[in-house]
């Protein structure tokens, strides 16, 4: 006997449906004679997840550059290499002078010589000869060699903390407002197939990014709790799952017993044995 549902949601993601009685999994089966196959809608859990393709970054990552222009005199950090806070990463060739210089400016300074603002500037051109890093991470990429001329704002160093990894992804904007900071997500990557991280959603953009090939999307941050014992490593490219709604105690059948006639679903119940 054939039943059209009305008003009821087929999730496909999910591959279920709600139903609330026994079904027949067969699409033409009654009209063809072939044999058909039942199966008991059962209770289960329903659960709706957004699934979407994400790299490996750092929550915690700048590019750091001089400000001011030279010739790199001395590199202090290779790459892979840890640094604390404050650590002196490289200086330009004019370091040790602008350094000197801003001393003899400091001490004029303290006898009433010069103003403070003459002060300030020496230690500000001082400081535009070298870098430091801005917070605790890991010299993740270097681009310049020691003797090479480095432009001011050029970038020298990619640094990251590699202790807070994060997953980046974009979000279809049909999909964005089922998206809540939060929400609980599982990450499965490229680079170790049978391995999948837990995480939560950390951040959504206000703002949208428009690819020609995919419309228009939204960055989603998701936090990783732990690296599951694997090393994790900035570019890598993984799926991610984002679950978006659940729910327990629904009555299911197989998507495959749905069938459809004239813009409708509908399935074939089993009454008295027919």
């Amino acid at each position: 006997m054939k039943k059209y549902l009305k008003n009821k949601y087929v999730i496909i993601g999910a591959i279920v449906i709600l139903l609330l009685f026994i079904v027949s999994i067969s699409m033409c089966g009654k009209r063809s004679g072939n044999e058909t196959k039942t199966a008991k809608a059962h209770k289960g859990l329903l659960t709706v997840t957004i699934t979407s393709n994400g790299t490996i970054r750092s929550n915690e990552e700048a590019n750091l550059a001089t400000a001011g222009s030279g010739k790199v005199a001395k590199i202090l950090a290779a790459e892979n290499q840890a640094v604390d806070k404050g650590d002196v990463l490289l200086e330009l060739s004019s370091t040790a002078q602008a350094e000197k210089d801003y001393k003899r400016m400091a001490s004029l300074g303290e006898k009433g010589y010069v103003t403070s603002q003459q002060v300030e500037l020496a230690k500000e051109q001082w400081e535009n000869t070298f870098i430091k890093a801005p917070f605790y991470g890991t010299v993740a990429k270097k681009f310049v060699e020691e003797g090479e001329m480095l432009l001011g704002g050029t970038p020298a160093f990619l640094l990251a903390n590699l202790n807070e990894m994060i997953v980046e992804t974009n979000i279809d904007e049909t999909d964005i407002g089922n998206v809540k900071v939060g929400q609980a997500a599982e990450v499965s990557l490229d680079a170790y197939k049978n391995v999948k991280l837990k995480g939560i959603v950390l951040f959504i953009s206000r703002s949208s990014l428009e690819v020609k090939e995919k419309g228009i999307t939204y960055q989603v941050k998701i936090k990783l709790y732990s690296g599951a014992g694997v090393t994790l490593r900035l570019g890598m490219t993984c799926d991610v799952n984002i679950k978006v709604a659940e729910k327990n105690d629904v009555l299911m059948i197989p998507y495959t017993a749905i069938g459809e006639e004239e813009g409708e679903n509908f399935v074939f119940i089993v009454e008295k044995n027919i």
